[in-house]
């Protein structure tokens, strides 16, 4: 099972977007700045994940939160 996943960074207001195999490991990754894309930037709330049964549909999915629809479906998942 892989997770696509969205964290954010309030005092910076950033969003991060990623694939994982391990949701609790990988939020603190970001906050230990293990990875090099948020690295010296913390601390990361886990804000959103769903579950793909495969690496490949995760991909796809954080491809799609990259893209207009993509921000929007997140905007209506988070209330945002």
């Amino acid at each position: 099972m892989y997770y696509s996943y969205v964290v954010y960074n309030l005092e910076h207001h950033r969003f991060h977007y990623g694939v994982c195999a391990d949701i609790a490991k990988t939020e603190e990754a970001h906050n230990e700045g293990l990875i090099e894309e948020t690295k010296g930037i913390s601390p990361w709330n886990m804000v959103f994940h769903e579950a793909h049964p495969s690496k490949q549909h995760a991909i796809r999915r954080v491809i799609f939160y990259r893209t207009v629809g993509g921000q929007r479906f997140l905007k209506r998942q988070l209330h945002y």
